[in-house]
């Protein structure tokens, strides 16, 4: 599959990136919606299973959760200075 072709899973759920990408999913980036004035965290997603990590994730206990949420807590504030 090339990258014009790749699935792609998208959240505002600071809190469920971590978990995702402990589970697998590539981090892409992080857009801002204008209109909804939010953050978005993009993820690869060439199983599409995005939907069921997020359901699974409401149930999850992961020890390395801190590390991970730390990283999109910085990547957010990195994004919000750019004013992008």
């Amino acid at each position: 599959m090339n990258k014009e072709e790749m699935n792609h899973y998208e959240t505002d759920n600071l809190s469920l990136c971590p978990y995702l990408d402990m589970e697998g999913l590539k981090y892409v980036g992080i857009k801002k919606d204008a209109i909804r004035r939010k953050f978005i965290f993009i993820f690869e997603d060439p199983k599409i299973q995005g939907v069921d990590l997020a359901r699974a994730f409401l149930k999850s206990r992961d020890k390395e959760y801190k590390t991970y949420w730390s990283f999109y807590r910085n990547e957010l504030s990195k994004a919000q200075q750019s004013g992008d």
